[in-house]
């Protein structure tokens, strides 16, 4: 976070301007009916759900126009843009898989309830997932989940967003 703080302020002073989007900042301004753009196409933020992990840490999961989600990792600094998909990969999930064409590791396993909810209700408060998250070596992403409360499956599939291509209008 100094390194962060430093060079805002090497930009200011030489007024020199990098746009460069991190969680802890999107975390404050996100929020619903909102434009987000990310690599220059912009999103219409319909939901923003934070999560609670069961270590009591969070995410923010938002809901975009055309079935698109966006959420971040404050531990990383990173934001994922996926969108949900239908897999037929079996549970228990394994530690490596393949999926369209591409080698996946898994990264970790978690779970989490939805606690605060703001515009359109396509999660509900309370609603609870527990997810198996994977990467590709060109960042795509995967992420296996089961709803709590239905026992669907909740699969998405997209990558690993650069922070300098996220800006909020």
């Amino acid at each position: 976070m100094q390194a962060r703080r430093l060079l805002k302020k090497v930009c200011k002073v030489h007024k020199v301007k990098i746009n460069y989007m991190d969680v802890a900042e999107f975390r404050l301004r996100i929020k619903p009916n909102i434009e987000l753009s990310i690599d220059g196409k912009n999103f219409l933020v319909k939901e923003v759900v934070k999560f609670r992990f069961d270590d009591g840490s969070f995410y923010i999961k938002c809901f975009l126009n055309d079935g698109y989600v966006f959420a971040d990792d404050l531990n990383e600094n990173m934001f994922l843009l996926v969108k949900e998909i239908k897999t037929t990969i079996p549970q228990p999930f394994p530690p490596e898989l393949s999926f369209q064409e591409k080698s996946f590791k898994f990264l970790y396993t978690a779970h989490a309830v939805a606690e605060e909810i703001a515009g359109e209700e396509i999660f509900k408060q309370g609603d609870a997932e527990k997810f198996w998250d994977y990467k590709a070596e060109d960042n795509s992403y995967l992420s296996l989940g089961v709803n709590d409360n239905t026992n669907e499956r909740l699969d998405f599939f997209g990558r690993i967003v650069e922070n300098d291509s996220v800006n909020i209008s």
